[in-house]
């Protein structure tokens, strides 16, 4: 319902566990180990704010993470995402597909830990990929795509409907699609740079 964004929650170092619902960073904001996103998860950049998500944010399939800046432009709010061991920085912790991962507005940086991808699956397929907006970086790790999916692992679906998305994948794989020796995906491009 429209009202519950009125219930977010404000985005503190030590919470790891997101567990459905709408959530907000204010400021700079640092979170050492991996955070869990459950259920269907939406995460509100404040204008000027950070998020540096050390260890990465799992989406596993069959969860859902959302990204909003609050507004456009010079402000906007930046979440830097880096996988650690075999962990994608959006995405599959190890041996696992990524969920559905949708980036509306913000900065996102994200980098992949060994094999698996910057946004999307570890040793897994991406998942389900939707950028409607936003400043995109992601870079893959060892033979994993930048924005897909992990070693030996398609790309999932990808839709890039806007936005300016800079993919870099690892040896051997795709900047948007496969990982090394993985098939690819289903990638729509209707927008962005």
């Amino acid at each position: 319902a429209a009202s519950d964004v009125y219930k977010r929650q404000v985005v503190e170092s030590s919470m790891t566990a997101w567990n459905g619902g709408w959530y907000v960073v204010n400021g700079a904001v640092t979170i050492g180990d991996r955070v869990t996103v459950s259920g269907e998860v939406h995460l509100i950049l404040a204008d000027n704010a950070s998020l540096t998500a050390n260890n990465g944010i799992n989406v596993a399939e069959d969860n859902s993470f959302s990204v909003y800046a609050q507004s456009v432009g010079e402000n906007m709010g930046t979440l830097t995402a880096s996988g650690g061991e075999n962990a994608a920085g959006i995405g599959g912790s190890q041996d696992g597909s990524g969920g559905n991962i949708i980036i509306h507005g913000g900065t996102v940086k994200a980098t992949g830990g060994g094999f698996a991808a910057g946004i999307g699956g570890s040793d897994g397929s991406g998942g389900t990929i939707t950028i409607h907006g936003g400043n995109v970086k992601a870079n893959g790790g060892d033979e994993a795509a930048g924005i897909g999916g992990g070693y030996g692992a398609s790309g999932g679906t990808i839709t890039i409907n806007g936005g300016t998305v800079k993919a870099t994948g690892g040896d051997l794989a795709a900047g948007i699609g496969g990982g090394c020796r993985g098939s690819g995906c289903n990638i729509t491009i209707s927008g962005g740079s």
